[in-house]
């Protein structure tokens, strides 16, 4: 294989790991825009996050193993393409339900494009020239991560939120052109050719509807024959999937890798960092563009401190592992995560940017620390010949994570902000019902569903009704964080409980892995280091 080739596909494989970081760390920042423009409630913003996550936690297990069998070129321009379709819907969508659809399309998508390009990385190159090759591709998950709310800030602010879905269309057609031209076509021909398909399918209708019960209870009523069908359902659907997947041959989660303590304390790590760093992706770039009143493009700039320290802290956080074990820095990532997230929910109306910029950026380093340990408890905790199983497990985990965060979070926020509104209304002698309040919560971003709401309650004087919206999103906002806070206090000693120092005398150390910002794709890349290192 010529050094073009070579050249071309590791630029195909980096762009796809860089991609996929995108619409999720890039999103977050146009939400109150977008909440203004389509003029969409609460849930519907939830959703276009995590419409992304649930197809690419439940799938990404079963497309390595598609890849492997059916061709990992093929694997790599399909998902590219299933990629930029659903970000060309996104991007031409008129409504929020087509920019949800699109944004799902695009999780599918990106379920395909991570293994895949991982493992066209890892058959193409052989020797230095394959560490310097997955050295570059960790680093495209990393770049992106850690610059992903300031480049949709900007494109938001600047431009339009759309050009977010339109950059991935560009890097979408550049991989699919690339792996075409230069990538040669590869597969595993001792991979087994049974793919759990059921598991992955009961997997995501489970966390839908899962999903779909805590974003919607607040609307629908908590009480409502459709939100306990819901629960129910999903219930039944995860049960199930614990049944398909003791009884296949090649499951898409091995239960027997819990036995191990450290791989357990690993997976309670992830999911709480996922849990807790979901939530507050989701809503602080709200609270800085809708309560503090800055710009899109400024907001971007703000949420450094907490992506950029992730990227500082990231290796720190491996080399402590190093000399003492994961269980210190994972505590004491948690640790500083508890104490961030605590702080910031002590906000009240009178905070500023320069309140919460210290307690942003030691959320930010707790989280970095915690990452790179992490992956080393897990990978090491299991043989090498099952690296892949138990970093699809940490990554299905991790979505699980990030989709209960901010599914939880925002059903929590939204019933007591709607609470909270119709108490401070009627201290203006103003009453409305509950209804009435959730569509107050629009006054903030603007919406025209909300300004209208609004005149017709208050006449000209509007001022009382808008300093109770916005009294009660703070007030709403702290108390929802606090959930975080108690998640992570049960993540702090389930870490001590169970992580140990020593590994089990089968399992193979890993020395070095490549530090991780983002928790989605940081497994894939310990594990296919892990792999390729033996």
């Amino acid at each position: 294989m010529g050094r073009g080739a070579r050249t071309g596909t590791l630029v195909a494989t980096v762009a796809a790991a860089g991609i996929v970081q995108l619409p999720t760390a890039a999103i977050v920042v146009a939400l109150p825009t977008i909440h203004q423009q389509f003029d969409t409630s609460l849930a519907e913003l939830q959703w276009t996050v995590t419409a992304f996550y649930i197809p690419f936690a439940a799938l990404l297990i079963a497309a390595g193993r598609i890849a492997d069998v059916f061709g990992r070129r093929r694997a790599l321009v399909i998902g590219a393409l299933l990629f930029a379709a659903g970000s060309g819907l996104a991007a031409a969508s008129g409504g929020a339900a087509l920019l949800i659809a699109g944004i799902a399309i695009s999780g599918i998508g990106g379920a395909l494009l991570m293994p895949a390009s991982m493992s066209l990385l890892t058959n193409v190159f052989t020797g230095a020239r394959r560490g310097f090759a997955i050295g570059m591709w960790g680093a495209a998950t990393e770049l992106v991560s850690g610059i992903g709310v300031l480049v949709g800030g900007v494109l938001t602010g600047e431009l339009s939120w759309r050009w977010i879905f339109i950059v991935n269309i560009a890097f979408a057609v550049l991989i699919v052109v690339l792996a075409m031209r230069s990538t040669p076509e590869s597969r595993d021909p001792t991979a087994p050719r049974q793919i759990d398909i059921p598991g992955a399918l009961l997997t995501a209708a489970g966390l839908t509807a899962i999903t779909l019960a805590l974003i919607q209870g607040a609307i629908w009523g908590w009480g409502s024959p459709a939100i306990i069908g819901l629960i129910i359902a999903g219930i039944a659907l995860f049960v199930a999937f614990a049944i398909v997947e003791r009884r296949t041959a090649n499951p898409l989660i091995d239960f027997d890798f819990f036995r191990r303590r450290n791989f357990t304390g690993a997976t309670t790590t992830i999911f709480v960092i996922d849990f807790s760093f979901g939530a507050m992706l989701f809503f602080l770039p709200s609270y800085f563009q809708e309560v503090l009143g800055y710009s899109a493009t400024e907001t971007g700039v703000l949420l450094l401190p907490l992506t950029g320290l992730m990227v500082v802290a990231s290796p720190l956080g491996g080399r402590i592992a190093g000399r003492v074990g994961p269980r210190p820095p994972i505590v004491a990532g948690l640790t500083l995560m508890l104490i961030a997230i605590f702080w910031i929910s002590t906000l009240d109306s009178s905070t500023t940017y320069s309140d919460l910029w210290v307690p942003t950026a030691i959320l930010g380093f707790g989280i970095g620390v915690s990452l790179t340990p992490m992956n080393l408890a897990a990978m090491n905790a299991v043989s090498r010949d099952h690296a892949g199983a138990a970093s699809g497990i940490l990554v299905t985990l991790s979505g699980l994570g990030a989709t209960l965060g901010v599914a939880v979070t925002g059903a929590i926020f939204s019933e007591l902000q709607a609470q909270r509104t119709v108490e401070l209304v009627a201290d203006a002698g103003i009453t409305i019902d509950t209804a009435q309040a959730q569509t107050l919560e629009g006054t903030l971003a603007g919406t025209p569903g909300a300004q209208q709401a609004l005149d017709q309650l208050a006449g000209r004087d509007t001022s009382a009704v808008e300093a109770a919206v916005r009294e009660a999103f703070v007030s709403a906002l702290g108390t929802s964080l606090k959930i975080s806070a108690a998640l992570v206090v049960v993540g702090i000693v389930l870490a001590v409980a169970l992580l140990r120092k020593t590994e089990p005398a089968d399992a193979e150390p890993v020395d070095q892995l490549t530090p991780s910002v983002t928790p989605r794709p940081a497994p894939l890349r310990a594990a296919a280091e892990t792999a390729t290192s033996a």
